[in-house]
């Protein structure tokens, strides 16, 4: 074999170890959220819901913090030092990272730079304002009010029948395709009547986590709704 051939097939080789790594890094994703049970149950569920939808699938790891409110309230770059570690202890990077949180507590400078913050270091930032369980009742309603998450607690009592319960598994009470399509209908429209909002504390009610349902259907190249 001449120099120039062997130049060829080593070429060749390092391309094809190229392609392989960049499409397990797209096929792994990171999902850390502030929460320590709420959000990493129901991402959990959603993931294995969507990977039943399609044979493209998703591999993926969720992670929560287990800090509660009033110590990242003290410390919002204790999150992103708890995403940043999760990442950097992987051989091969992650094709995604999705930074998760509430604005519950938060004071807004705190929140707005928590958002600006994961955009900043490439973190896709699904947030919601107040908190998530806007997102479960958005299946059911469009709640067009700011509102705390003590009302949304009292709302989603009501419409499960039984007071509500943070470990529940809200993903099985909450999905059906036309809760699914209505929350993301509902999330969609609450984001866009708010855009012209520059501070992101203030765009309330609110919440982002339609689009990690968009970002999961392009990727497995179906729809969950």
């Amino acid at each position: 074999m001449g120099t120039d051939d062997l130049f060829s097939k080593r070429k060749q080789e390092r391309q094809k170890r190229v392609s392989k790594e960049l499409k397990t890094r797209a096929e792994k994703w990171l999902i850390v959220c502030e929460g320590a049970e709420t959000e990493p149950n129901y991402f959990e569920q959603l993931l294995i819901y969507a990977n039943s939808k399609s044979h493209k699938k998703i591999k993926y790891t969720i992670k929560g913090t287990g800090r509660n409110t009033e110590s990242l309230v003290s410390s919002i770059d204790s999150y992103f030092v708890f995403v940043d570690d999760l990442k950097i202890k992987e051989d091969i990077p992650y094709g995604k990272i999705f930074a998760v949180f509430d604005k519950d507590s938060f004071k807004k400078r705190q929140f707005n730079n928590a958002i600006h913050t994961a955009m900043k270091k490439g973190y896709v930032p699904i947030w919601s304002n107040e908190c998530i369980e806007l997102w479960f009742l958005l299946h059911f309603d469009l709640l067009s009010s700011n509102v705390t998450r003590n009302i949304y607690f009292k709302k989603l009592s009501k419409i499960f029948g039984h007071e509500y319960q943070k470990s529940e598994n809200h993903f099985s009470m909450l999905n059906t395709e036309v809760n699914l399509k209505t929350a993301i209908q509902n999330a969609n429209k609450l984001f866009c009547e708010s855009q012209h909002i520059s501070s992101y504390a203030d765009r309330a009610p609110c919440t982002t986590v339609f689009r990690l349902i968009e970002e999961i259907e392009e990727y497995i190249g179906a729809k969950l709704s």
